[in-house]
């Protein structure tokens, strides 16, 4: 009985690692893709989305990254600071989340706001890569969502930041500035504007948008 619920737990266990990496990196063949994102390779690509009343008027950031061999499918994820504190210890939850799949449904889970609303976001804006490494990005992903939190240097901000930059290495300091001690609102307006290579806000309206 016990070999049995072993050899159980083990087929499950099989089944359940694939399926997690195909939510996250996509297929790997077309054939089994879902409807609508088997579409051509379309390099690499990155996203911020701005919620500009998040945190109290300093801004609250997104972040999404696109695979670059297929333009169908995107990660994207977020930290909002579960604790809701200025400092989160390494270890402790701080409210980091990731999830995949297609632009449409980017859109379900980063809503766009209609009325300024917290927890919603207005803009977003993008860059092209060369390329793009998703795995890398995740891995980055992963160790934001261990080392804490910290209002000015560790935050949803610089997050994004270092998950962009180990996702192309095209994303270097001139292109993509830290965005240490940086409110996140003034990095996606006034800093952004002066780096290369960055797309104007577009407007995140419940409309379908652009990708």
């Amino acid at each position: 009985m016990i070999r049995s619920l072993t050899r159980a737990r083990r087929r499950r266990a099989a089944f359940a690692v694939p399926l997690l990496t195909a939510v996250l990196f996509g297929a790997a063949s077309p054939a089994v893709l879902p409807a609508g994102q088997a579409r051509a390779a379309g390099g690499g690509r990155v996203c911020f989305f701005q919620d500009a009343e998040g945190a109290r008027g300093a801004g609250h950031i997104a972040w999404a990254v696109r695979d670059p061999k297929n333009s169908g499918h995107w990660i994207w994820g977020a930290t909002e600071n579960a604790e809701g504190d200025s400092y989160t210890e390494p270890g402790k939850p701080n409210g980091s989340w990731i999830a995949g799949g297609t632009w449409e449904k980017l859109r379900t889970s980063l809503k766009p706001d209609s009325g300024h609303r917290k927890g919603f976001y207005d803009h977003y804006r993008c860059t092209n890569t060369p390329g793009g490494d998703l795995r890398a990005a995740q891995r980055t992903y992963e160790n934001m969502k261990a080392n804490g939190y910290q209002v000015t240097h560790n935050n949803c901000l610089t997050k994004a930041v270092a998950i962009f930059r180990k996702y192309s290495p095209s994303l270097g300091a001139g292109r993509l500035p830290d965005g240490e001690a940086t409110p996140p609102n003034r990095y996606f307006g006034a800093v952004l504007n002066k780096a290369p290579g960055w797309e104007k806000a577009h407007v995140y309206t419940p409309a379908k948008g652009r990708k």
